[in-house]
């Protein structure tokens, strides 16, 4: 896993390439965890994310309600369909925000 961090002020991004799963998780978090308390906006650029576990998807839900707590939004982009629909079967499309320049989740 590859993750590059571009900060824009209020809103940084954080671009992942490759997996989140049991694994890569330790960094990854550690990137995730280090905006709490920082910017209003965390986008995680998914676009080059070939898969997600369910330790990934935990980890996802746990940040989004932590983030929200502090008053942050979390916003995921750019889903391959194949990971989109991962959210979509587990219903995280509904608790999670997304954005996309192609719907993804429809």
């Amino acid at each position: 896993m590859e993750i590059r961090s571009v900060d824009n002020g209020d809103k940084v991004t954080l671009c992942v390439k490759g997996e989140i799963e049991v694994y890569s998780l330790p960094e990854f978090s550690r990137m995730a965890e280090a905006q709490l308390g920082g910017p209003k906006e965390l986008i995680l650029d998914l676009a080059e994310l070939e898969y997600i576990d369910s330790s990934g998807l935990g980890f996802l839900v746990t940040l989004h309600e932590r983030m929200e707590r502090q008053g942050q939004k979390l916003m995921l982009l750019n889903l391959r369909s194949h990971v989109a629909r991962v959210f979509k079967i587990t219903r995280l499309d509904q608790i999670l925000d997304f954005s996309s320049e192609e719907p993804t989740l429809s």
